[in-house]
């Protein structure tokens, strides 16, 4: 596909998934026990051997830095990469983008949602048709939806609609999704796509995709058994287990140390389970930390970016419950079924309880338990 350029445009900003981007891009998500997001849209480029990918963000964060450490991959060059990180869309520079990659087609796709897709199969399938654009629903979750598409269209049919929309001075919070909706107006051939695609809208999804992720033998061979896609996340060594550790249906990446009790749970590089601790149900993402004889149960302890204590979550704490149906007094709609977040950075001391569907937000937890030690079933702690 030495004359496709793939470009991956974001979904709209919202505050639906809490601290997991609040500071961070989708694409720098933490996805799948190694992976972020960003892993999952090279490896679809890298797998369709396009001659450009371009990621645009909507949040300046380490995205270019991330991608730009990648090196060789696969004993072949690193695919040629842009990224560009702007919160406003410029159809301008999109219009320059797709006349500096000058290549015969284009596809768009919202790729800061984790996906699987085999791009060689559907530019294969559009030449075919002989036209000069399609737009292909993805079929995932057993049905094809609008709502999230794949346009591939030639370069002198997408820059036609580019130009006219600058001459019409067109404008929307998502460039590409106007862009889209320009051609659906036209009436162009839509087609399907089956594709795996996880479409991360609320804290109870993302827990839900992980644990699909090691129940579904299917996915985990596709995912881990794959040479196409590779983790960049830094660690040191193998997954280390201590003499009383115990793992079951659990997925362990490279780096981290388990020194308690983990079932049917994900745990990402550098992070920590302390000695005698209990983890059952938890995703527990890069180099964060459960002390000593702690207790989780369904909860998202989002990654620890800054060194402090030796854990910030503390010995013999109590987060998290086996109840479903537990919903969040502050965000009913990006948490419930009683799955409970514990924010990127937060510090829980020692001997503290945390319900069911609780939120403790960024860097916080510590000024608060020093004067109440339990947090109810869906509560938050936001300042």
């Amino acid at each position: 596909m030495d004359e496709v350029t793939i470009i991956s445009y974001p979904g709209g900003r919202d505050d639906a998934l809490l601290s997991l981007t609040q500071d961070r891009s989708r694409y720098l998500l933490p996805f799948g026990g190694r992976f972020r997001v960003a892993d999952f849209t090279i490896r679809n480029s890298l797998a369709a051997n396009a001659r450009r990918t371009i990621v645009y963000s909507n949040i300046e964060d380490g995205l270019e830095e991330y991608l730009s450490a990648y090196g060789d991959f696969k004993n072949e060059k690193f695919p040629r990469l842009k990224v560009v990180a702007s919160e406003n869309q410029d159809i301008e520079l999109l219009y320059k983008l797709v006349l500096d990659s000058n290549t015969n087609l284009y596809i768009f796709y919202n790729g800061d949602n984790p996906s699987i897709i085999d791009f060689e199969n559907i530019v294969h399938r559009f030449r075919k048709t002989r036209k000069h654009a399609v737009l292909y629903k993805m079929h995932f979750g057993g049905h094809a939806t609008l709502a999230y598409t794949i346009l591939v269209a030639n370069q002198k049919m997408l820059l036609g609609v580019i130009n006219r929309a600058m001459d019409e001075k067109r404008k929307a919070p998502n460039v590409f999704e106007m862009i889209i909706n320009i051609f659906l107006n036209r009436e162009i051939e839509t087609s399907t796509a089956h594709v795996h695609y996880w479409p991360i809208r609320t804290i109870p999804e993302y827990h839900a995709y992980h644990m699909e992720l090691i129940k579904n033998k299917e996915l985990f061979d596709l995912l881990y058994m794959s040479s196409n896609i590779k983790g960049n996340i830094p660690f040191e060594g193998y997954a280390r287990l201590g003499p009383h550790a115990r793992v079951s249906s659990s997925l362990l990446a490279d780096g981290c140390n388990i020194n308690g009790t983990v079932i049917d749970s994900i745990v990402y590089p550098g992070a920590v389970v302390g000695e005698g601790a209990f983890v059952k149900g938890c995703v527990i993402l890069p180099y964060a930390s459960v002390g000593p004889r702690s207790r989780m149960y369904r909860t998202v302890v989002d990654e620890r970016t800054v060194p402090g204590a030796e854990f910030n979550v503390g010995e013999r704490c109590h987060a998290g419950s086996e109840e479903e149906g537990i919903k969040n007094s502050d965000y009913p709609r990006s948490l419930y079924a009683g799955i409970s977040l514990l924010g990127k950075n937060c510090t829980i001391p020692h001997g503290a309880r945390i319900g069911g569907a609780c939120y403790v937000a960024p860097e916080k937890g510590n000024e608060y338990f020093m004067k109440s030690k339990s947090l109810y079933d869906g509560m938050s702690i936001l300042r």
